[in-house]
């Protein structure tokens, strides 16, 4: 029988979950103000609230500004040698909600979320993360705006899934 472990953890296995990982990676590197970063990972809404809120799962709803990710799909992508090589699919989740509904200017918060998220991970060093060796984006599709047939300009809730994915690998350490 096989054991698999990650070099980087001296073949351990992983002993943390990607979305609880990652997200608190996303949260010391935001570097934006417009949402700033609260004081804490899931902000306080009456006493932080025009800050955005970070958590691993789903979006809830409550606050103006959130980033949410949850893990999908995991893949070994190819064997070298006695290593596979994975990826882990993970689903950053922005959302916002529109404070001023009538109001005819765009708000830019959103798209300011967007391009925070891709700054992080294109700025990410292989292996800051013990055992991620790359943060990548998602082959078929990086961003997406969450709209549906009904949506228009006034509406409150405005979306975006920005798909990545942990890059890794794993080696027998049974030998």
């Amino acid at each position: 029988m096989s054991t698999w472990g990650v070099p980087e953890l001296n073949g351990a296995d992983f002993d943390y979950d990607f979305e609880d990982t990652i997200i608190n990676y996303i949260y010391q590197k935001w570097s934006i103000n417009n949402p700033a970063r609260g004081s804490q990972l899931q902000t306080d809404y009456e006493s932080e609230p025009d800050t955005i809120s970070f958590k691993p799962g789903f979006p809830d709803y409550f606050r103006p500004y959130e980033c949410a990710i949850v893990q999908t799909k995991t893949e070994p992508i190819e064997k070298m040698g006695g290593k596979w090589v994975f990826t882990t699919g993970l689903d950053v989740m922005l959302r916002m909600k529109r404070l001023e509904r009538d109001a005819i200017a765009i708000d830019i918060q959103l798209e300011n979320m967007e391009v925070e998220i891709q700054r992080i991970v294109e700025d990410y060093v292989p292996n800051e993360i013990r055992g991620i060796m790359d943060l990548i984006y998602d082959d078929n599709v990086s961003t997406e705006k969450v709209y549906n047939a009904r949506d228009s300009f006034a509406k409150s809730d405005w979306r975006t899934i920005v798909h990545i994915k942990v890059f890794y690998q794993k080696e027998d350490t049974s030998t």
